[in-house]
């Protein structure tokens, strides 16, 4: 459960950032430059998720499961 509940913090990131860049763009008029900006800002907690999953996988301690506090037992 505890990492449906990371999933879903990430897609709220995601979301936010979406929400907030598309709500500036519409609204500034000389924000021509938001849209590519909240581009760049998605893909960059994209691959911070990345870069921690593969740090993840990388560990000792892995157990082949979908994150560090996920456990079995």
């Amino acid at each position: 459960m505890q990492g449906e509940a990371l999933c879903a913090l990430s897609c709220i990131q995601f979301s936010a950032v979406l929400l907030i860049g598309s709500l500036v763009y519409r609204v500034w008029e000389n924000g021509w430059w938001v849209d590519s900006a909240t581009a760049i800002v998605i893909a960059l907690l994209f691959g911070w998720e990345g870069i921690k999953m593969v740090r993840w996988a990388q560990d000792r301690d892995f157990s082949g499961g979908c994150c560090a506090h996920c456990t079995d037992g």
